[in-house]
């Protein structure tokens, strides 16, 4: 009963953000507005707030890099050979089908889902995992500006696009509280309480606005390379990720973070680079849709898989 008591309210929140979008109670663009509130003010506000107050031990979890990195490469490079030698896919094509396959929304969904599970204690390993997918998405920009046609900027191109993606204000605010945590400086009182008002919005927005994004009719129009993808990245990167992550032994808040982490819809920035190296955009619209409309289901199904697993991390 704990574990559905501490679980229930905070799907409850995304399907009340489901039925206001339809019922139409809300203005168009409020979702999109809660996003970039989220985005740009309240995520940062609360990744910097826990982790310049961090003890320096803590903010490098090998446990967590080992088995959520670890089952995220593994599940890339089995997509992309698939795609390569099976689907016949081209290089570009087969490198969007794997990322689309295992790129986590760790910043606007995991992040809060944590938070709303599991409070300030788990900020820390979702940064980590935001890192992780961040430079999983690095390397993605690599591989497709290594296979796409030549420009003759096409350096100041790869460079523009890089440090658009490190002044991302989720990294941006990750990279600044980990260098204050390292610092000998402590944060003043009134700041403190500051960023914990504008960080207590984090739940609430994020989650209602996930419930207004979310489309059924995206599971009608999936194709099977759709399927394909959401599968590998709702049920086998997180059943991959907990064979890691009990094969180390890790502690059970870090190993129920790494499942949870890993079992998140498609990242919605894998439609963005879609969109600009035109390739794949149906695959990676449809995607998101339908992995943000589907985990809402196998989300709950791995939370009561792993409170059987670790039952004290769930203790209310």
């Amino acid at each position: 009963m704990e574990v559905v008591e501490l679980i229930f309210p905070v799907f409850a929140v995304i399907v009340t953000g489901y039925v206001f979008s339809r019922l139409g109670l809300l203005p168009d663009g409020v979702g999109d507005s809660l996003i970039q509130f989220l985005f740009y003010v309240a995520i940062p506000a609360l990744l910097f707030v826990v982790i310049a107050q961090e003890e320096t031990k803590a903010l490098l979890n090998w446990p967590f890099i080992v088995s959520f990195g670890g089952a995220t490469v593994v599940v890339f490079l089995l997509m992309l050979a698939f795609a390569i030698y099976v689907l016949k896919s081209s290089a570009v094509s087969a490198t969007m089908l794997a990322m689309i396959a295992v790129a986590s929304n760790t910043g606007i969904v995991g992040l809060p889902l944590l938070h709303s599970l599991f409070g300030n204690k788990v900020i820390v390993l979702a940064a980590l995992a935001n890192i992780l997918v961040v430079l999983l998405i690095i390397i993605q920009v690599f591989l497709l500006e290594a296979t796409k046609p030549k420009e003759p900027d096409e350096v100041v191109s790869i460079l523009a696009h890089l440090k658009k993606v490190l002044l991302n204000p989720v990294i941006l605010s990750t990279i600044l509280g980990l260098a204050y945590a390292i610092s000998p400086l402590s944060l003043p009182k009134i700041v403190v309480n500051y960023l914990d008002v504008l960080s207590a919005a984090v739940a609430p927005c994020a989650l209602f606005a996930v419930g207004m994004s979310i489309r059924p009719a995206s599971i009608v129009q999936s194709g099977s390379t759709v399927i394909l993808a959401a599968s590998a990245k709702l049920i086998v990167l997180p059943a991959l990720a907990l064979l890691i992550v009990l094969s180390v032994g890790a502690d059970p808040l870090v190993a129920v973070a790494v499942v949870v982490s890993a079992a998140l819809p498609t990242a919605k920035n894998e439609f963005i680079l879609a969109k600009q190296y035109h390739q794949s955009e149906e695959l990676a619209a449809q995607t998101v849709s339908l992995t943000t409309a589907i985990s809402i289901v196998t989300l709950i199904l791995w939370l009561l898989a792993l409170s059987r697993i670790y039952p004290d991390s769930f203790s209310i």
